[in-house]
Order: structure tokens, then sequence, then C-alpha cells
């Protein structure tokens, strides 16, 4: 009973050294070994009853593998932080730092995580730049950004920045950090000309696609739309106040989602009924071309400042 608690408060897996130090005897931990009840997954680590079947069980014997003071990096904590996409099935390449030991690659050995590559290098953190996450450990994500940098696509990086801005896990703070870590280092080219376009509204965006479209936004130094706000108790993704203009990005939920997209053309009715001009973006449609559609809005937000002058003037 003593074992099953353990286990099940830290993703049924654990390394022999943890079961130890609870006081089970070697003996003891050899029989479970011998009889199944532990299933050695990497050297010295084993995890409870059955193989392992979730991406926290998974990083977090990675982590117990690589030693003492070993965390997530690069890609592996992005994805325990939410700003990348977990993989469907157990990762096939896990990313670990360690501060002792040499660098190295580890094989899983259970026959779930036999496909699975633990890849540590050796490197050391201060303590503010570690965290721990549903009881994984992991670098912070500011830290995350700037060692994905290095092997991530442009697209994947950005996308990667804005679920941190979503998420509100990067922020004003985060942003000499991340300049300071990132000289002279891979990745430095794709990740700074990021640093230098964010805007405290990315802290406002509800998807990746709003954060997207205010990148571009802010790199042609157009006048900033507040982020979602209320307009006469309906939430709009960009807002010109002054000029009553109204941006709304469709991802693609409002394709999908019949519910989604019968609300949203009557809440664009109800604005529009009211002297708002309402713009609307597809994902797609921005994707094609997104200095396009920028530089098409601003002509709008252009003529409709002339449409008002003009109305004032007479």
């Amino acid at each position: 009973r003593r074992l099953y608690g353990f286990m099940s408060r830290h993703h049924f897996v654990a390394h022999r050294d943890e079961l130890a130090a609870l006081g089970f005897l070697r003996g003891q931990i050899d029989s479970w070994i011998r009889n199944g009840r532990l299933i050695r997954v990497l050297r010295g680590v084993y995890v409870y009853g059955r193989d392992v079947e979730s991406n926290s069980a998974a990083w977090r014997a990675a982590t117990l593998a690589a030693g003492s003071g070993a965390v997530l990096t690069g890609r592996s904590a992005c994805e325990k932080w939410g700003m990348v996409r977990e993989p469907l099935g157990l990762p096939k390449v896990i990313d670990v730092a360690s501060p002792t030991g040499q660098t190295r690659n580890l094989r899983g050995q259970s026959p779930a995580f036999r496909r699975t590559v633990v890849r540590i290098v050796r490197r050391c953190f201060s303590p503010d730049e570690t965290r721990e996450r549903d009881g994984v450990a992991l670098v912070s994500p500011a830290l995350a950004l700037v060692e994905f940098a290095a092997r991530a696509t442009e697209k994947e990086l950005r996308f990667a920045f804005l679920e941190a801005c979503r998420l509100r896990l990067f922020g004003k703070t985060d942003l000499e950090y991340c300049h300071r870590k990132v000289s002279n280092r891979n990745g430095a080219a794709k990740l700074r000309p990021l640093l230098a376009l964010w805007v405290p509204e990315l802290g406002r965006i509800r998807s990746v696609l709003e954060g997207w479209f205010l990148l571009v936004w802010v790199k042609h130094k157009l006048p900033m739309p507040e982020v979602n706000v209320k307009v006469l108790g309906r939430e709009v993704d960009c807002l010109w106040r002054r000029l009553g203009v109204i941006l709304e990005l469709d991802g693609n939920e409002f394709h999908s989602d019949p519910l989604r997209k019968k609300l949203d053309v009557e809440r664009q009715l109800f604005l529009e009924a009211r002297g708002y001009l309402v713009i609307r973006v597809t994902y797609k449609e921005f994707a094609a071309d997104p200095v396009g559609v920028v530089l098409r809005i601003a002509e709008i937000l252009r003529n409709r400042e002339a449409e008002l002058t003009g109305d004032r003037q007479s």
C-alpha cells in the first residue's frame, strides 16, 4: 500500500534510489522486479504494474535516469509547458539536461518505451531557471524557448512563442533574460525577431492566429488595437475604438463548429447594426498572405479615418 501510494503520486514511475529512501529493502525491490510488479523502463527507473502509458510518466522516467538535478529542456520542456503540441503516443525523443555525467543517449528498455531515446546533455542551471510542473522537473518557459530555438523551424518557434504568450508563461520580464541567454547561440537569428516584436497585447490573445496577426501588425508599425475586449457586451478579437472598426480572426473552429459560426455571425450583425465596421479574416486567408492581409486592413482603417474626418468637417 505504501509503494502504491508513492507511485500513484509520481505518475507510477520511480528510481530505485527513491524506493530505497522510502525504507524499502533491496530484497523487496528485487522481488517486485522479478514478479513483474515493477517494470524497468530505463536503467534504475521502474514503472508500477504496467508499462509507460503517458507522456508525463515518460518525461519523469527520463529525468530520473539522467541523474540528480536533471530537467527537461528544449522541445520536451516546451511540450510539458503546453507551448508545443505533445506527440501522439509516447515521445520518440526526450531532451534532458543534467549537471552531472557525460553527454549521452539512453534507449528505453520496456516494450512501450523501446522506441524512445533520451538525449542527455551536460548543463548546469541556476535555481531560478528550473521549475517543477505536475511532478516533472523542467526548465523555465523562457529558457525552454531559448533551448528550443536551436532545433526548431521558424514556424515551430513562432507557434511556441505565441502559445507561451497566450498561456501567460512569457511576459515583459522575460525579454531581457532571453536576449541575454540567446546571445551567440544557435537559433538566435530565429528568436530575436520575435522578442523585438513583443507587445503587452500578446498577453491577451486567445489563439496563435491572433498573436501571429499582432506580430505582423507591430512589424509594420501600425496603430495598435485593443485585444479581446467587450463592445456593447460582446467580446471581439481586435478593436480600433475611435474608428469603430472590429477585426474578427476566425480559426479552424469557426468552420468546423456550426454553433460557434452561428453565434459569431449573430454578433457581427448586432455590431454592424450599431454602426461598427466588422472585418472577418480566416486562418487560411491570413496564412496565405499575412502581409497582404495586414496592409489591406491598414487601408480600411485609413479610409475609415477619412470618412469620419469628412463627416466632422461637413
